[in-house]
């Protein structure tokens, strides 16, 4: 065992703790030595070692029987866990080898996680049910920075990112879309420029997030001046200031689920935003993380209501 130069230590192993529990369980040495597969005076010579090792009398020797004694009955449970933890080190050091034990974990911004990574979380769990997953939402600049600091095992954001050390890769490709009233002079169209409704008031969500970044380049480009702006904190406030008839926002294809009576007109030229994860650049990559990018491209391929674009033909927002 190791020793704590700060405090006593005590010596024994575990051969002497097996041999301790075993003869608490026979309640006798002839019983104990047989089940163990050793002769008598060895299993007594271990026990004398253990009671040296830790200073006091671990049994009382009767006719035909042993009991323990105040001290045994005291570290008896202790002996056995330690026992028990031992048996398991051979799947503790299998799980580390083949990356599935422990925690992984995972971060997402507000824009993401609710819609496209939250409702298929619990299937990797039940596929990888000896894993620890640990999910945190926050905006691009804190997952980065969580990446970085070896917080974060994996990061599934919009890209691209300006970081160094990441290794990023795109899952897919989202369109954005100019998202009106149903009731709104334009909702009749089916597509639209955004110069169109640059008279507007414009709704986008507040500084940080990463979807409003990408909402005013493309407006810029556009040359397209809105009449004001309204800062919100999330999807849902901006989808009732919609409704309420109070301007209109770009949104994306995976927020369309909340938009009831509103209008989700395309973008001409067509827009997109890209959905994609980061990861620190390492030579070696854990089981677990490549297990969680499998599951996210699965996820990505099977998703109906996210619009794909081939390699070679993709545009992005930003």
């Amino acid at each position: 065992m190791s020793r704590n130069p700060r405090s006593r230590t005590f010596d024994f192993d575990l051969w002497q703790l097996e041999c301790f529990c075993a003869v608490a369980r026979a309640q006798n040495f002839t019983k104990a030595a047989r089940d163990l597969g050793i002769s008598q005076p060895s299993l007594s010579e271990q026990i004398a070692k253990l009671e040296r090792g830790l200073g006091g009398v671990l049994f009382e020797r009767l006719n035909r029987k042993v009991e323990l004694t105040p001290l045994g009955q005291a570290i008896l449970g202790k002996a056995q866990a330690l026992l028990e933890d031992a048996a398991s080190l051979p799947d503790y050091f299998k799980q580390a080898r083949d990356g599935f034990g422990g925690t992984l974990r995972v971060g997402s911004i507000p824009t993401i996680l609710p819609y496209f990574l939250a409702p298929h979380l619990k299937a990797f769990l039940q596929r990888y049910p000896q894993l620890e997953l640990f999910v945190r939402e926050g905006t691009t600049a804190e997952l980065l920075e969580q990446l970085s600091e070896g917080t974060l095992d994996l990061a599934v954001l919009s890209l691209p990112v300006n970081t160094g050390g990441l290794l990023m890769r795109e899952l897919f490709q989202e369109p954005l879309y100019l998202v009106v009233p149903r009731d709104h002079r334009l909702a009749g169209l089916e597509r639209i420029s955004l110069r169109s409704a640059a008279s507007e008031r414009l709704l986008i969500l507040k500084d940080g997030h990463c979807l409003r970044e990408e909402t005013l380049a493309m407006c810029e480009r556009a040359r397209a001046r809105f009449s004001a702006q309204f800062e919100a904190d999330q999807f849902l406030t901006i989808f009732e200031w919609i409704r309420a008839g109070f301007g209109v926002s770009v949104l994306p294809e995976m927020a369309r689920g909340l938009g009831r009576d509103c209008r989700f007109l395309e973008i001409e030229p067509r827009a997109y935003r890209r959905v994609g994860y980061a990861r620190l650049q390492r030579r070696h990559t854990s089981k677990a993380v490549e297990a969680f990018i499998h599951f996210l491209e699965e996820i990505s391929r099977a998703a109906p209501a996210v619009a794909k674009q081939p390699p070679g033909r993709q545009r992005a927002s930003s």
